[in-house]
């Protein structure tokens, strides 16, 4: 039976949504690289704190986290420099893309999901490209029903909008008891919140420094062995 086909038997309304950096992906210590280089490629000056900045960062969106790196590189943030920036990191950044593999437990949570027929959603501030490569590189892009990038809203996290899109794909709209959500940063757990979403925080080494005491539950990883009945319980509930 095709993936399409495995797909159209599902019965369940319930679904489960996933950020991808940090979360599914451990990709956020490729983007930290990659900002780091691009401060020094311009001209930057090299610092522990450039080094450990992201930590700080992480959630924010791509302007104010440029912002900050230069700032810390001690470069003048002129409309040149921010157009060199955009170039360089990107640049830099998704040519690690290929490289990047799945945070602990991702996989086998997808699998199990999928076998016990949650819908599943991939909901993400990423750039399309970028979804689409990490998702192909590890061939996990037949667990998503719904996928929602950057290019799918206007506003993006901590604002609602990336959640109340992927909960209208889902027909969700007026039952968003329906779904959880699994995020790692502050803003990703206030946009969900405020989507009116149940939300589970997965901790990793950058987002140490992130408040996510709003979240139901925090967890150290996707392979906790207890996911799986926390998840039964809340949407039980």
């Amino acid at each position: 039976m095709s993936d399409i086909d495995q797909k159209a038997i599902r019965q369940r309304r319930e679904a489960i949504l996933f950020d991808l950096d940090g979360v599914i992906a451990s990709s956020e210590v490729k983007k930290s690289e990659a900002h780091v280089q691009t401060v020094l490629k311009l001209g930057g000056t090299s610092s522990q704190r450039l080094k450990e900045l992201f930590g700080e960062v992480i959630g924010l969106s791509y302007e104010e986290t440029r912002d900050r790196f230069l700032e810390c590189g001690n470069i003048i943030a002129t409309p040149g420099i921010k157009e060199a920036y955009r170039g360089t990191y990107n640049s830099i950044y998704r040519s690690t893309l290929e490289d990047v593999g799945l945070a602990p437990g991702a996989r086998h949570l997808l699998q199990v999901l999928s076998s016990r027929q949650y819908r599943i959603g991939l909901v993400s501030s990423a750039h399309p490209e970028e979804v689409a490569t990490i998702l192909r590189r590890n061939q996990i892009e037949r667990f998503f029903d719904v996928i929602v990038t950057a290019d799918s809203v206007r506003n993006h996290k901590p604002a609602p909008d990336p959640y109340l899109k992927a909960l209208e794909l889902l027909g969700l709209q007026r039952t968003p008891n329906l779904a959880i959500v699994f995020e790692d940063t502050w803003a990703g757990v206030t946009a969900a919140k405020a989507a009116q979403l149940k939300v589970f925080a997965v901790r990793h080494p950058l987002n140490h420094n992130q408040n996510l005491n709003e979240a139901e539950r925090v967890f150290d990883s996707l392979a906790d062995d207890q996911i799986l009945p926390t998840i039964d319980a809340y949407l039980s509930s």
